[in-house]
């Protein structure tokens, strides 16, 4: 793998991770017992050795960061599945991938808040109208019908980076339903609220291209406030990956 860090966005710096160049490097031995579970039940060895690759890349620039080895790095897992470190830091950090390629945010800096990124490859997909009918809220199938064909495929990976990289930022993964806020369909950064827990959480959200074939989305807390209860949302039962 290699790492090549992106210009930074509010404060927090960005990595890619090239997932599929072979590098030498010893932290793979510091995975945890969970790291290293997950990575054997997966089916296809290409598969595996980019899981192993982006939790290395991670562990790695985390390292460089802290000034802490790889492997003396421990982690905490929230409710649903986001990670953090286990000394208490308020070091914000958050990894994605997609097939060959990795994203790492990292905020250390004195106005750190919770962070999300999300990355996909942009692809033909033949299913989108679909997924937005399930995932997207009315104003975003709108907005992605209303794209030209030719660029309906990024709208529509740009939606949805933008909300799985807000509902990471949480740390809610896919329990929350992805229809009860808007990110849009285009790259402009905008603010996103999301009521959880009986609160309104308000972020801003980024988006943004790597080369032609990454769509990239950033997501950081800026507000906090209390005016809102919170909707009953059924939970997403599928992933799309």
């Amino acid at each position: 793998m290699t790492i090549a860090q992106l210009p930074s966005i509010a404060e927090c710096r960005l990595w890619h991770v090239d997932l599929d160049a072979a590098a030498a490097s010893q932290a793979h031995e510091c995975l945890s017992g969970d790291e290293s579970a997950r990575a054997a039940r997966f089916v296809f060895e290409r598969d595996r050795r980019r899981y192993v690759a982006a939790h290395v890349a991670l562990r790695e620039t985390l390292s460089t960061v802290t000034g802490s080895t790889a492997c003396d790095l421990a982690f905490d897992i929230g409710a649903f599945g986001k990670p953090s470190l286990a000394a208490p830091s308020a070091l914000r950090f958050n990894l994605s991938h997609s097939a060959g390629a990795g994203l790492i945010a990292i905020d250390d800096s004195d106005s750190a808040t919770e962070i999300g990124v999300d990355v996909e490859v942009l692809r033909p997909l033949s299913y989108s109208a679909a997924l937005a009918a399930e995932y997207f809220t009315a104003a975003e199938q709108q907005g992605l019908a209303a794209t030209a064909p030719p660029d309906r495929d990024l709208a529509f990976l740009t939606c949805w980076t933008r909300k799985e990289a807000c509902a990471k930022a949480l740390g809610l993964g896919l329990s929350i339903d992805t229809r009860s806020f808007e990110v849009g369909v285009n790259l402009e950064a905008q603010d996103v609220d999301m009521v959880v827990g009986g609160r309104t959480e308000t972020l801003r959200v980024h988006s943004f291209r790597h080369g032609l074939a990454l769509v990239c989305a950033f997501a950081k807390v800026i507000v906090e406030t209390t005016s809102k209860m919170i909707p009953t949302n059924a939970l997403i039962e599928r992933e799309f990956a």
